[in-house]
């Protein structure tokens, strides 16, 4: 015995890693992957749960693998997964949940596919890198947002739900969040998913705008050159114009000969500083110099390539004094984009061949299409763009630059400068220069060497920087261009200098040529210079421009003969300080000579340079700098001025200098005294509060909002000014006061309004510094008390009290005060900050700035002013004061003060009075969203935790807004539901947000108190408030705010509102109790308790709260926050309804469709807390009834029938619940007194069956539903809702058109007819049409219904009925008198009566089915089957083909045994089909005798029937003549039929095409009856056949078949055989009992003769091949002459009886009739046959037989991959076999009788073949049948020829099967009636010498199970193979066929 072992481990998991199938409902299936929770193992197996599906069970240890997993557990419902936490665990969830999605998109071919599968690889990718821990932190943290943004987009592509989180990946906790906030979560999350933009941004986002820098980090991965000396490589980026934008790296190139110390040791560069243009066109430059000797030496062509470049470290400007020529430069286009990948790119590099390097450059760039494709060399790099400047970078890239890095900035100030950013760098350019050969041949190789030299002409060592990545060095050398006196450098280096050192130095320029001789080369001296000062004179930098400098020529031998090179070059230095530095200052003459010590001015020679200064102390305005020394200009009395040229300075270099204008700008303030003691225009202080203003201004303005934060930190550590408070404040009042005074004044106070937070700033901080020095005393509580800042509030408030002067400045204030309040907080008290602001917002007229107004109310909420319980509780009143003024009238609220407004007149004045209303229009909405979202932001501080006490804040809030709010809410809901377009609204989803936090956060004390607070104001307000929430609550849940993937707003949502209801019922149960005594207020409380009862129930049924539909992570979430919802729900129904006490009684039966949904819902506790309420209700109206004297509670009954079968039909309801109600409302019911215990158990068996009918029907496919819709009909009619049964009668019907079932439609819309009375008494609600409204009366509707009948019944073509139907119309008209409708009737009538005779109407066919086996549904298996009605013209095979088409996994039977216990036990699926024939209703037999019409005869034989045969033929020996022969004539005496008899429940057609079988029984027919049955069909056919060829348009192929089969029966054999059997002494002596019989069979014979006799006349008048009808006319005559001698002579016919009169025919293949009447005892021979089929035997030449079709017998269908096509027909018999030798085969045939005449029309076409002596044949000509007929053949083809012929042709002739022979018990056959299809070859007809002696003999056959309807048949015989010869081989059986033996 195997035991299990607990483990001890709890929550050990596994993952399958092979995939696991076992039968055994023991064992747990696996897939690989999947993850299972273990919970007891044996030594080899483990026993555990599925954690994707509810599966249990043992699987192999080596199947799975265990993990350590993370678990996340709530209630049941558990979510894990292995590999890690965090970003791995969600994104294993996701993807878990993702995989069945993937596999439906797959199935159903879905585009999203693709994306799915591409988004789950992602997920797989990210996920193995954050599990790998193998990544840096950043790196982590960008996996992370990708994995998030990932899982948002397959979330939203797959209509999950969205998830929002932090900002650190976290899922946001919506318990501690507000409603609102939510809400804008949710629409951040979702406008970046819809804009493809990342989750979580790389940092977090401040709320402040920033500028974005930007930093490209490059690395140079391989260099490809043709050199063989040092280069270096000079890196930078440049415009589309060439234009440097950023520094150099320089890298230096060294060959491999050289020391390898300088490589690897700078891998990485990046450049920094970069401004947001950055992503546009930019280019990256690399130029290539060589250093070395003026021409190239030891040339190495080879390729040299240096794998990984390098910066080098060392400090020489060049190798030993080389010189620097050019090469060639790299150069490429980049793309940049921030946050993707390192990207490689290639530089392809171009030499520098007789051009300099600046102009191959710009080429390059013009045309950047390379001109050598293929060259290979260039230089290789990996570059990279982030966002961030370098310290942001080493924070969060600290992987980028882990090495060292060379930085190259960008060349100008980025676009943020911060005040610790200290930067004064000179950029110099080399320009050109044109120069004199000087006494040279040629022109010189001119180098230019810069210097930096003080004013001694001395050189300032280490302060110019040639590149990043290089130290800085003394002199800059420039390229030497060959023999080029004007060359063009167009090269840059950097002087980086102290703030002194830059008035006092300036650059030198000298000028040298170099030889290419080495010698001469060394001795070559500077023979030139030129020099450009750093300062000018009035003390500002030299300006950013280029310089024509002008050449000095350096006269050597003016020196001193003693002074060295170094010394003359010093000297010169300093001596050019005395001369002009620019050539466009030189004076005039200065060309003729202009010299000072060892310099000479050469007049022609010319030095360009450009400057560019990035200095933050440095300026180049005079004006900035006046400001700098101010206190120079105060004693110079110029200071006034300077500050008024401050104001005209451009802004871009005011910000460059924002800290010394500031600190310079305060210094004056303090420390310049006023000339007198008021303040004036000319005053120090004004003119410093302008420029401040200025400043300030500047800062706030757009274009610099990115140099506030600059601002912030000045004034944060900076400023130090401690009494500019004092100044400032007495300055900005002076400012408000003097508003009026001048042009100048308003404009001041408006910009010091704009200004008005950083002037608080400034003097809050001055405030600190000076408490600070302890110099006054404050509260301990504040320390920095300014009570100075009183009389700026005060200020304040009378500046709202001034009139429309100051408007402009009013709405300025209230834009900026409320920013300024955290400061001011610091200094003053914050209660009396918030009473001043209160103060200075009512000081305000209320119907001014009303937008300005509701700005600054949602920045103080916003600001420390609310989150402080203090100043709150004074701002809060006025805040919801004012909120709910503007929320009633959107529009301004004084009309006085509209009118006032100069501003709003000016606007009608001059835009219109239609424009302006259209702008008040706009006005109104902005207010609406202004109020909606200051109340969303209260709401939202409410909710917070660290606010200090808010239950008061609470309260007031929601007694002065709640009925407002909901009020305003439901209005809009109103209007949007008018609106069908509008589907998202923000602003509402706003409201409802706000709604839901005041709800939320209201406690039942705070509810009492503020629903007391509303019943004061207005005693009726309470009820108002309550209907218009709990309305609000219902237009929520049917048309939902939220998008449907919100999950956590929509659960959110629910939670609030089920407290809402919790809310609302205290109000609803005080207000019951209240309303005892008044009818009026009862009624009142009563509808909205309804509707209280509605709501609750409509949210505990919202699809949302749907645990069981939701993945197991969302549920496992909406579980741990909020439970499950529904049950407490249900638990507050319950709660609710108990309260009620005595009011129950008047809300029955209202509440029972809401709580059956509620009770409907899948979770088993809801159930037990709801179905008891049902037997409360029960035991409430039947007590209550009792008392007036009816003990029933049938108001309750129809309602709960009523709402089941709603929901129910709604997909509600399932058989758990119906159990439910049985054990428990059952239980309950079984308890009460006896006469609610037998009322109330009938009501729960009731709904119980219901239930029961209605989930079998929702249950089963589309397709299947036609039956069991006739359960529930019968259940309503039994229970007498006729309301109920009209649905689904209609619905019944629905279905029927839908499948163009005209005629089970027409029968079905009779039921709903017969509900209805002719006459004119009005039309209950439950009796009318479920779509059609227009009828009043049951007249009016009694008479659509009969004319939509009719006119269904006639599309059907079941014309016979429609007749009926109009007939009864009729009637009624004509008791009305109603001429005009009886006419119209009567034209309809008269066509009806015309369809069946001009109009050609195939035979109904019918098949009865046997559902065998449990994998059908109960109600199909029915003992005996169904009886189905075929479609038009359909085959057996086609039948089946259709139903295994319905059940595709079903396999047909072969035999008609009754199976056994393997069979309709096992759980497959089978099926048992033969084909019934219909027999005629005994109430229409008189037809046959009144001469009614043909055509109406055969409707009623094959319609209006309920009563089905079948046959099967069996073989009885002791029949025969010696006993035991069944050969020759007596197998024709030995073959008995066993015929079966069933009838069904309803006739066919019916309101079904299918009835089940209600009865049976089974009886034999004697042989002698199948031949009277058979010579009595075969008469009819040949009179029919006869009068049909009279029409000279209908073909004369069918009488002419006819008449062949029956006079020249070749092969079936004739007459002889039924004498030889029947008419001898020897059967009438061994059955007297058969005399009757025999005589009628020899009347038959007789008057078979007269018809031969006159469709040889007829075939005579009509034929044209003579040869024929001379064969047929001597058949004929030796017929006769046999007939008039043993059966006497019969009168010839001269006319046939009356037929139908002549017809139109559609065509002449249609033009025969297509079923001979039927008699009472007829029956079907084969099961094959569709209506009337024939058995293979004929007994002579009397009895015809025909083919199915003009070309023979049917075509077999293509075949099925079935089971059940291993005897698939498709000819007119039946191959039966029997198992043993003592059988007989026997051939059965089943065309329909007449109307496959017309088949054989080519057949008499074909020449006749063989002699005159009854023996000729009819061979097959491409494919046309000739029939053989020969008379009284009494032997057969030997089997062998059959055999043959059958495998030559797959088909047999017309006496055969369409498939090999099978066995016996086969079921296998086809109808006959289609006509289109090409017969098979007959085979040859064997003489009758030859059959005789072949002849063989075989042992009787003793049972036949073959199907037969003799009606139809006729005898055939023909011969048997030899009893050695073994039976054919059946077919190999096919899928969906079985043999049940």
């Amino acid at each position: 015995m195997t035991v299990w072992r607990k483990l001890e481990n709890e929550d050990c998991y596994a993952v399958a890693i092979y995939n696991f199938n076992s039968s055994s409902h023991l064992h747990l299936a696996l897939e690989v992957g999947e993850l299972v929770h273990i919970v007891r193992e044996t030594r080899n197996w483990y026993w555990g749960s599925s954690l994707r599906r509810e599966a249990k069970g043992a699987f192999p240890k080596n199947y799975v693998t265990v993990r350590e997993t993370n678990v996340d557990k709530c209630g049941e419902t558990v979510v894990a997964s292995a590999g890690g936490g965090g970003v791995v665990h969600d994104i294993a969830v996701t993807l878990r949940e993702w995989l069945q999605h993937w596999k439906q998109l797959y199935l159903t071919n879905d585009d999203r596919f693709t994306f799915m599968e591409l988004s789950m690889r992602a997920l797989l990718a990210l996920r193995a890198q954050a599990a790998s821990s193998a990544i840096p932190q950043d790196e982590l943290r960008r996996v992370a947002r990708t994995a998030i943004f990932t899982i948002d987009k397959g979330n939203r592509s797959l209509g999950m739900e969205l998830a929002i989180r932090t900002v650190n990946g976290q899922l946001v906790d919506p318990l501690i969040t507000s409603t609102f906030k939510l809400n804008g979560l949710h629409d951040e999350a979702n406008s970046r998913i819809d804009k493809n933009m990342e989750t979580t941004p790389s940092r977090p986002i401040s709320q402040t705008p920033t500028a974005r820098t930007y930093t490209v980090v490059g690395k140079v991965t391989n260099f490809v050159c043709r050199v063989s000396v040092t280069s270096e490589l000079s890196l930078a980026l440049h415009d589309s114009s060439g234009n440097k934008l950023t520094e150099s790296v320089l890298l230096r190139w060294p060959p491999p000969h050289l020391a390898a110390v300088d490589l690897h040791m700078r891998p990485t560069f990046v450049f920094t500083d970069l401004s947001s243009d950055i992503t546009k066109k930019i280019f990256l430059v690399c130029h290539v110099v060589r250093l070395g000797t003026m021409e190239p030496q030891n040339i190495d062509h080879r390729l040299i390539i240096f794998r990984r470049s390098s910066m080098c470290s060392t400090g020489s400007a060049n190798l030993l004094g080389a010189i620097r020529r050019p090469c060639g430069v790299a150069v490429t286009e980049v793309t940049l984009s921030p946050g993707h990948d390192t990207k490689e790119i290639q530089l392809p590099f171009y030499p520098c061949e007789k051009e300099n390097m600046d102009s191959l450059l710009k080429k390059v760039i013009a045309n950047r299409d390379p001109k050598d494709q293929k060259q290979t060399q260039g230089l290789w790099l990996d570059i990279q763009l982030v966002e961030g400047d370098m310290k942001q970078i080493q924070q969060e890239n600290a992987h980028l630059v882990a090495r060292p890095t060379a930085v190259a900035r960008k060349m100008g100030f980025p676009e943020v400068i911060l005040p610790g950013d200290a930067r004064n760098d000179l950029y110099v350019t080399l320009v050109s220069g044109a120069f004199s050969r000087g006494g040279k041949s040629s022109d010189r190789n001119i180098e230019l060497v810069a210097r930096v030299v003080d004013k001694n002409g001395k050189i300032i060592p280490g302060v110019i920087s040639r590149g990043a990545g290089m130290p800085l060095v003394n002199e800059y050398t420039s390229i030497v261009y060959y023999h080029d006196d004007r060359p063009r450098w167009q090269e840059v280096f950097k002087v980086c200098l102290n703030i002194e050192e830059f008035k006092e130095d300036h650059i030198v320029f000298f000028l040298r040529h170099r030889s290419s001789n080495e010698a001469k080369d060394r001795a070559e001296k500077h023979f030139a210079l030129a020099y450009l000062p750093l300062m000018q004179r009035e003390g500002t930098t030299t300006p950013d421009k280029a310089h024509n400098l002008a050449v000095y020529k350096i006269e050597y031998k003016k020196t001193s003969s003693t002074a060295t090179t170094e010394e003359i070059e010093t000297e010169a230095s300093a001596a050019c300080l005395g001369l002009w530095s620019h050539r466009d200052k030189l004076p005039a003459g200065a060309d003729k000579g202009l010299t000072r010590g060892p310099l000479a001015l050469i007049p022609r020679d010319t030095l360009t340079v450009e400057t560019k200064l990035c200095s933050t102390k440095l300026t180049q305005r005079e004006e900035i700098l006046g400001v700098l020394k101010w206190s120079t200009h105060h004693s110079e009395g110029t200071l006034r001025a300077a500050l008024r040229r401050l104001l005209r300075v451009p802004n871009d270099e005011l910000v460059k200098f924002l800290q010394d204008i500031l600190d310079a700008l305060f210094c004056i303030l303090t420390q310049v005294d006023e000339d007198q003691e008021d303040y004036t225009e000319e005053s120090y202080a004004v003119l410093v509060l302008d420029c401040l203003l200025l400043v300030l201004s500047l800062v706030a303005d757009h274009k610099y909002q990115h140099f506030q934060p600059v601002l912030h930190v000045y004034i944060d550590q900076s400023f130090c000014d401690a009494l500019a408070y004092e100044k400032l404040i007495s300055i900005m009042v002076w400012t408000i006061s003097s508003a009026e005074a001048g042009e100048a004044g308003p404009k001041r106070l408006l910009q010091c309004m704009k200004c008005l937070e950083s002037l608080v700033r400034l003097l809050v901080r001055s405030r600190q510094l000076r408490a600070a020095l302890g110099a006054q005393p404050a509260p301990p509580d504040l320390p920095h008390y300014c009570p100075q800042l009183k009389r700026l509030l005060e200020a304040l408030v009378w500046l709202m009290r001034c009139g429309d002067h100051a408007l402009t400045c009013q709405g300025s204030a209230l834009k900026y005060l409320p920013h300024a309040m955290p400061h001011m907080i610091k200094i003053y008290p914050d209660t009396e900050l918030s009473e001043y602001t209160v103060l200075a917002l009512e000081a305000l007229p209320r119907g001014r700035l009303s937008n300005q107004r509701l700005h600054a109310l949602l920045e103080l909420a916003r600001g420390p002013l609310g989150s402080s319980p203090g100043p709150r509780a004074k701002l809060l009143p006025h805040l919801a004061w004012t909120l709910r003024n503007l929320l009633r009238a959107p529009a301004e609220l004084d009309p006085d003060a509209l009118h006032k407004s100069r501003s709003v007149d000016k606007a009608a004045r001059l835009l219109g009075a239609d424009t302006a209303r259209l702008l008040d229009h706009t006005q109104q909405q902005q207010v609406m969203e202004l109020c909606v979202e200051t109340l969303g932001e209260v709401v939202s501080l409410l909710a917070r935790d660290d606010v200090g006490p808010v239950e008061a804040d609470r309260g007031e809030l929601a007694r002065c807004l709640l009925p407002t709010v909901l009020r305003i809410a439901a209005a809009m809901m109103r209007d949007r539901g008018k609106d069908d377009g509008a589907q998202d609204d923000p602003l509402l989803r706003k409201l409802i947000c706000v709604l839901l936090d005041m709800v939320r956060q209201m406690s039942e004390e705070q509810y009492i108190v503020v629903m007391r607070s509303i019943d004061a104001e207005n005693s009726r307000s309470t009820g108002v408030l309550v209907t218009d929430a709990l309305a609000l609550m219902m237009a929520l849940l049917q048309r939902p705010v939220f998008r449907s993937y919100w999950a956590d707003m929509l659960h959110l949502q629910h939670h609030v509102m089920l407290h809402a209801c919790r809310l609302l019922a205290l109000t609803l149960r005080e207000n019951l109790r209240a309303a005892e005594d008044d009818a009026e207020a009862l009624a009142t409380v009563q509808t909205s308790f309804q509707d209280w009862f509605s709501t609750v129930c409509a949210v505990a049924s919202s699809p949302p709260l749907q645990l069981e539909s939701l993945p197991a992570s969302r549920r496992q979430r909406a579980l741990a926050l909020y439970g499950d919802v529904r049950r407490s729900a249900a638990t507050l129904l319950a709660d609710t309804w108990k309260s009620l006490g005595d009011y129950k009684r008047l809300f029955i039966p209202q509440l029972v469709g809401p709580l059956l949904e509620v009770s409907f819902l899948r979770d088993e506790e809801v159930r037990n807390t709801t179905i008891p309420l049902f037997f409360d209700m029960m035991q409430t109206e039947y007590n209550r009834n009792a008392e007036n004297g009816e003990a029933n509670m049938r108001t309750f009954e129809t309602e709960l029938i009523d709402k089941v079968d709603l929901l129910a039909e709604a997909g509600r309801g399932d058989a758990a619940w119906r159990a439910r109600l049985a054990v428990l409302c059952g239980g309950l019911c079984a308890k009460a007194d006896s006469g609610l215990q037998a009322a109330g158990g009938a009501l729960v068996a009731a709904a119980a069956r219901q239930l029961d009918a209605l989930l079998q029907y929702r249950a089963a496919p589309h397709h299947q539903r036609v039956q069991l819709v006739t359960r529930v009909l019968r259940f309503y009619e039994h229970i007498e809702r006729p309301h109920m049964y009209i649905r689904y009668v209609h619905r019944l019907a629905d279905m029927h058109c839908s499948s163009q079932h005209w005629a089970e439609a027409g029968l079905t819309l009779q039921l709903h007819a017969k509900l209805l009375e002719w006459s004119d008494a009005p039309l209950p609600t439950r009796l009318r049409h479920p779509t059609v409204h227009t009828h009043k009366t049951h007249l009016q509707l009694k008479m659509y219904l009969y004319e939509e009948v009719a006119r269904l019944l006639d599309e059907g073509r079941q014309w016979e009925l429609a007749v009926r139907a109009l007939q009864e119309l009729v009637r009624v008209c004509e008791q009305r008198a109603s001429h005009t409708t009886l006419a119209k009737l009567h034209e309809q009538l008269s066509r009806l009566y015309r369809a069946p005779i001009i109009e050609l109407r195939m035979p109904a066919t019918y098949f009865r089915v046997k559902y065998l086996g449990r994998g059908f549904p109960d109600h199909l298996r029915v003992p005996r089957g169904f009886v189905y009605r075929g479609n038009e013209c359909e085959m057996l095979q086609s039948f089946k083909e259709r139903m295994l088409d319905e059940w595709p996994d079903a396999e047909v039977l072969l035999k008609l045994d009754e199976p056994g216990e393997d069979v309709t036990d096992s759980d497959g699926q089978y099926l048992q089909i033969n084909t019934v024939a219909p027999l005629m209703s005994e109430k229409w037999h008189y037809l046959l005798e009144c001469g009614a019409d043909e055509q109406v005869v055969r409707y009623y034989e094959h319609n209006d029937v309920s009563v089905f045969e079948f046959s099967r033929p069996f073989h009885r020996p002791e029949d025969t003549i010696n006993g035991n022969d069944v050969s020759g004539g007596n197998e024709f005496g030995s073959l008995w039929l066993e015929r079966t008899e069933i009838e069904i429940s309803d006739t066919l057609p019916g309101i079904l095409r299918w009835f089940p079988v209600v009865s049976s029984r089974t009886y034999w027919v004697s042989p002698l009856e199948v031949a009277v049955e058979t010579m009595t069909k075969t008469n009819r056919d040949l009179k029919h056949a006869i009068s049909e060829a009279r029409n000279t348009q209908a073909s004369l192929n069918p009488l002419c078949m006819r008449l062949q089969g029956i006079l020249d029966a070749g092969v079936q054999g004739g007459l002889d055989n039924y004498e030889k059997a029947f008419m001898t002494a020897e059967y009438a002596a061994r059955h007297p009992e058969h005399e009757t019989l025999l005589t009628r069979l020899k009347e038959l014979v007789a008057d078979q003769l007269p018809l031969l006799q006159l469709g040889l006349e007829v075939h005579a008048s009509r034929t044209t091949q003579r040869e024929l009808h001379a064969h047929l006319m001597e058949c004929f005559k030796n017929r006769q002459r046999h007939v008039h001698q043993r059966y006497g002579r019969r009168k010839p016919i001269v006319e046939l009886e009356p037929e139908t009169p002549e017809v139109q025919l559609r065509s002449v293949r249609d033009s025969v009739d297509l079923e001979p009447r039927l008699n009472k005892r007829v029956s079907d021979v084969s099961s094959g046959n569709e209506s009337t089929p024939k058995s293979k035997f004929k007994l002579n030449s009397a009895i015809s037989w025909t083919r199915n079709s003009s070309t023979g017998t049917l075509t077999p269908r293509k075949k099925r991959g079935r089971k059940s096509e291993g005897s698939a027909q498709s000819s007119a018999s039946q191959w039966y076999t029997s198992a043993t030798n003592g059988h007989v085969n026997v051939n059965i045939h089943s065309p329909i009788a007449s109307a496959i005449n017309s088949a054989f029309s080519s057949a008499l076409n074909s020449p006749v073949l063989g002699n005159h002596n009854n023996n000729y044949s009819l061979a097959t000509d491409n494919g046309n049948l000739r029939e053989l007929r020969q008379e009284l053949v009494t032997e057969r083809p030997p089997r062998s020829e059959v055999e043959r012929d059958r495998r030559l042709s797959q088909r047999t002739s017309f006496i055969t099967n369409s498939e090999p022979p099978s066995n016996r018990d086969s079921l296998g056959t086809t109808d006959s009636n289609q006509d289109d299809e090409e017969p098979p070859p007959l085979p040859l007809k064997q003489s009758q010498r030859s059959v005789e002696e072949d002849q063989p003999t075989l042992p009787a056959r003793h049972s036949y199970d073959l199907v037969l309807t003799p009606r139809t048949s006729y005898l055939h015989r023909r011969p048997m193979n030899s009893n050695n010869e073994r039976a054919p081989t059946p077919p190999p059986k096919k899928r969906n066929q079985v043999n049940s033996s």
